[in-house]
């Protein structure tokens, strides 16, 4: 199902969250010594199921990340969270993710969230998780892929293997195993992969029918040099729809606004990428996913703001 322009609004991501996926003929998010083929993104999202396409999904390279936040904590600090949902509660209700779950942010390698859901990759002590898991009372089930979790009264369900963690909280089924058909099949979102390139962080907006802008999705890479930009990429219906997406851009690019200087460009084709690049800044709206927070840029796409 897709997201009707009038009768539902943009799906606001969430700063926290998690991903990661294993099974046969499907590559971790973030492993690139496993023969996987594409960037980390692309296989994240042959992770997600196809009918999430009307949701959200937030993707962390989370090595980079802890990375990139230690080195320059005022730059990077939209990241802290790491994608990773038990981490964030954590920090507001105290305590250890290693005592209540079993692992840490140590672990995992990659983190990919759709709504109240998430996949982690990395490397899991799976008899810590079984122990931590047990103490909240949660049951476990031997399944073909790891062991399963869940406890009466929670409408949660837990996968976990020595690879991978899925956190079920929602109705999209992330799991250990690869769905039969995946975003990754979605040639829309294929194409907003192909423009964001080898990105560290990406955030891709609910899919839409009837509007302009079909999907679009801001992703953070880094430069050789270890500079830090972000770059949105808009995939529109219709080359008067990108001339018309671009346009809006350009004035969030003009002299005095937040992001003067920066370039917009737009592709070819029937439905043409409209594609946006900034340097990142230690400022507010200029970090590294600092959209998902202030919604600026995906407010000009959805409702044509100023």
């Amino acid at each position: 199902m897709r997201i009707p322009r009038r009768s539902r609004p943009l799906l606001a991501l969430l700063l926290v969250s998690a991903l990661s996926v294993a099974a046969a003929g499907c590559s971790l998010p973030g492993d690139s010594d496993d023969g996987g083929v594409g960037t980390g993104l692309e296989r994240a999202l042959a992770a997600v199921p196809a009918a999430a396409a009307d949701q959200g999904v937030m993707y962390r390279d989370v090595r980079t990340a802890r990375r990139l936040v230690a080195e320059n904590p005022s730059l990077y600090r939209g990241l802290d969270g790491f994608g990773i949902l038990e981490v964030a509660q954590i920090g507001y209700t105290g305590g250890s993710v290693r005592a209540d779950w079993g692992f840490d942010v140590k672990d995992v390698r990659t983190s990919v969230t759709v709504g109240n859901s998430s996949l982690l990759t990395g490397k899991f002590d799976t008899d810590a998780v079984d122990r931590a898991m047990k103490k909240q009372g949660y049951r476990a089930t031997p399944t073909d892929d790891g062991t399963r979790y869940k406890k009466g009264g929670d409408a949660g369900t837990y996968e976990i293997s020595g690879s991978a963690r899925a956190a079920k909280r929602s109705d999209i089924a992330l799991g250990l195993a690869a769905p039969d058909e995946s975003l990754r099949d979605d040639e829309a979102y294929e194409a907003i992969a192909d423009c964001l390139g080898d990105v560290y962080e990406a955030s891709y907006y609910a899919k839409r029918e009837d509007a302009d802008v079909e999907l679009f999705a801001i992703g953070g890479r880094l430069g050789k040099n270890g500079s830090s930009s972000e770059t949105l990429c808009a995939r529109t219906a219709s080359k008067e729809a990108a001339d018309a997406t671009a346009a809006k851009l350009r004035e969030k690019t003009a002299r005095g606004q937040r992001y003067e200087g920066s370039k917009v460009t737009v592709g070819k084709g029937a439905t043409p990428i409209v594609a946006m690049t900034w340097k990142n800044r230690p400022e507010s709206g200029l970090r590294p996913a600092d959209n998902d927070r202030t919604s600026e840029l995906p407010g000009v796409l959805v409702w044509g703001r100023k």
